[in-house]
């Protein structure tokens, strides 16, 4: 570690662990940490896949929808009152779907879980990291985003050893608990010791807080910009969830075994841990639209993989460069939303980008599973995912300006 890092660490260490703090909790809201409930929920509702994955959906797609409303008040409301509003929301979505007997009350809890959880505490994270940081932003963000791989390497064993003990009411309950007497605590903690660095980016941006900018949506589509950002964040979304949803009937058809299958998962998390870090100082050297999209090429070449090789170590390797182009691919998106549209708007700005990352994952695995009931193959499926990923790369190619 070099002396400039380590001094950045040590000055920063506050404001960055509330990042990490709200980046890893963020898990009670995601995809991978819900899955686990997911046999529990079919067996009292007494529903079959198809029907889940269309109520996991609904609840997805009705979070997108919401967050970009919720999200742009990060511009205007004090940063604790934000982050408790967050925090509260994601406790009471994990007590609803607790006590949930009727498959409304399980549409709403999981639309709260995704909307608090996977929505607003990762856009909470990143965003703060985003405003409070200007010309480190880059090494901020990754390192904040270190929470999501801590949660994906952490929390589905500690979930999965308090549902056999206590069942999976029981582990939601805790689950909420531990937002109300731990992650509000640490938060409100944390904010207060990063006090001085909050207050400087205030004093410096006075002016644009008396008269914040309002987002006009219909701006924001009609931007080249956002139409050369929104494909690759959509892609990876969409090929991100479905191959993780899948991923055992992907093991299936290549002959690997479920406990292989399993085990490889650790590569990708290394990886994008790696990526979101390794990339932050770079950014912060030669900015993130002069690097956007370049992160997509080990993606693209992870994806290439899976079609052509059936060996089992073709996974984890697989896995490997998905997740380096996922990690990268995180840092230098959410930077270079700050650098285009600025730190002072950048709860809106950021709020519509998630949104379409959100639609994306409830997307994924419903055009996998539809493929896969019709008999397509995953050499062929992959095949259409690959080359709608090569066409967002090159679409990413052209010229990124400031204004």
């Amino acid at each position: 570690m070099t002396p400039r890092i380590n001094y950045f660490l040590r000055y920063n260490l506050s404001l960055l662990a509330f990042g990490l703090l709200l980046a890893f909790f963020s898990s009670f809201g995601q995809t991978f940490l819900l899955s686990l409930y997911v046999p529990s929920i079919e067996e009292l509702l007494d529903i079959s896949n198809a029907e889940f994955g269309t109520i996991y959906a609904v609840a997805t797609v009705g979070s997108a929808l919401t967050l970009p409303w919720i999200g742009g008040y990060f511009d205007t409301i004090e940063a604790k009152r934000y982050t408790l509003m967050v925090i509260a929301g994601l406790m009471v979505a994990l007590l609803l779907l607790s006590f949930s007997y009727h498959v409304i009350l399980v549409i709403i809890g999981f639309y709260g879980l995704r909307l608090f959880g996977q929505g607003l505490m990762t856009h909470t994270s990143v965003s703060s990291m985003a405003r409070y940081f200007g010309a480190n932003r880059g090494k901020a963000i990754g390192a904040a985003s270190l929470g999501h791989p801590a949660g994906e390497a952490s929390l589905p064993i500690l979930i999965t050893l308090l549902m056999g003990v206590i069942g999976w009411r029981g582990a939601l309950q805790v689950s909420a608990i531990t937002c109300a007497l731990v992650v509000a605590p640490l938060a409100l903690f944390l904010l207060s010791r990063s006090k001085t660095r909050i207050r400087a980016y205030r004093m410096q941006h006075q002016a644009a807080r008396n008269q914040t900018r309002k987002v006009d949506i219909r701006d924001v589509l009609r931007d080249r910009r956002f139409w050369i950002i929104v494909p690759v964040v959509f892609m990876i979304g969409f090929t991100n969830t479905a191959i993780f949803f899948f991923q055992l009937k992907l093991g299936e058809a290549k002959g690997w075994s479920p406990e292989w299958v399993a085990g490889s998962l650790s590569a990708f998390a290394v990886a994008g841990a790696i990526g979101m870090t390794g990339i932050g100082s770079l950014v912060d050297r030669f900015t993130a639209r002069r690097l956007f999209p370049f992160h997509m090429i080990p993606y693209l070449l992870g994806l290439l993989a899976l079609i052509l090789f059936n060996h089992r170590l073709v996974y984890p390797v697989a896995l490997i460069l998905i997740g380096l182009g996922h990690g990268t691919g995180r840092t230098i998106k959410d930077a270079m939303l700050a650098e285009l549209y600025g730190a002072d708007i950048i709860g809106q700005i950021r709020s519509l980008f998630i949104t379409v990352m959100v639609v994306s994952t409830a997307v994924g695995p419903v055009v996998f599973g539809i493929l896969l009931d019709l008999k397509v193959s995953y050499t062929l499926i992959f095949s259409g995912v690959l080359v709608a990923t090569l066409l967002s790369f090159l679409n990413g190619l052209r010229k990124i300006g400031k204004t």
